[in-house]
């Protein structure tokens, strides 16, 4: 299969080498010139050399059989334009709830919405795989065979909205207090204050949304913590790095919903306000 892949982050280049890798024709849209990685190294320390093939041709994105989305959620707003006169799938893997916004740019015809749970990053001219997971994808049951094709790295889910639900929940339990504290993940665990915080941040998620608990389990979300203790949660980097946050993606759709059931979320609304802060 033919595929682009628009962000030349470590997310979209991870994809693009796991989909290389089984097989398909990939090439990396970036907006402007950019050197990639030449080595990658996997989850479990191998390291080998690796070549992205790039373009910022954007006709290019008319062409190919499936787009994948792998900008950050700030970024979507400059992609828009991109894809308006695209007729074939496109798979949006942000971070967050942004179907609304990315229905009322492009409409509900070719968009797919995906979670990544794969672990990576980049470092100077490498590419880490930090962890292995998976990429689900769903919406538009008319492409679930056109997404099959791409097994094992990707996977047909037909319960999309509740997984990017579950994510946002994990995302808001665990990124905006590893970034306002400046820790790793791991912190969260070990410090019995900060465990405290996030039982307390649980709790208060699962008044407002009563069926949390069925989808999201307070020991998934430890186990979590544990399994990605030296990680640096996206948002710390991005506040490290001076750059915009994913905040409003993942946190403001929650206290929506929750403001639409009648429900408030203290601290799920400080944690919010004082992410950004970070930005003013």
């Amino acid at each position: 299969m033919h595929i682009a892949v628009v962000g030349a982050g470590a997310i979209g280049l991870l994809v693009t080498k796991l989909l290389e890798d089984s097989g398909h024709s990939v090439v990396v849209y970036s907006r402007s010139e950019k050197s990639f990685p030449v080595l990658y190294q996997s989850p479990e320390g191998s390291v080998e050399l690796v070549s992205f093939m790039g373009t910022q041709d954007t006709t290019l994105l008319n062409e190919v059989d499936l787009v994948f989305v792998a900008t950050k959620t700030y970024h979507l707003e400059s992609v828009y334009p991109l894809l308006h006169n695209r007729t074939g799938p496109i798979v949006f893997l942000q971070n967050g709830l942004i179907r609304k916004q990315v229905e009322a740019a492009l409409g509900k015809d070719y968009c797919l919405f995906g979670s990544i749970d794969h672990g990576a990053g980049i470092e100077e001219d490498l590419l880490v795989h930090t962890g292995n997971g998976s990429i689900r994808v769903g919406d538009n049951p008319l492409y679930e065979p056109f997404i099959k094709q791409l097994a094992p790295v990707v996977s047909w889910a037909d319960d999309i909205d509740l997984v990017l639900m579950r994510k946002a929940v994990l995302n808001t339990l665990i990124n905006p207090l590893t970034a306002l504290l400046d820790v790793p993940n791991g912190e969260l665990a070990v410090n019995d204050s900060l465990q405290q915080a996030v039982i307390a941040h649980y709790d208060e998620l699962v008044v407002a949304f009563p069926t949390l608990e069925d989808y999201v389990q307070l020991e998934e979300v430890f186990e979590l913590i544990k399994r990605t203790a030296t990680n640096s949660s996206s948002m710390r980097r991005d506040i490290k790095a001076g750059r915009e946050t994913e905040i409003s993606a993942i946190v403001l759709p929650l206290l929506e919903q929750a403001e639409a059931r009648n429900a408030y979320l203290p601290i799920t609304s400080y944690l919010y306000s004082m992410i950004q802060s970070k930005k003013e």
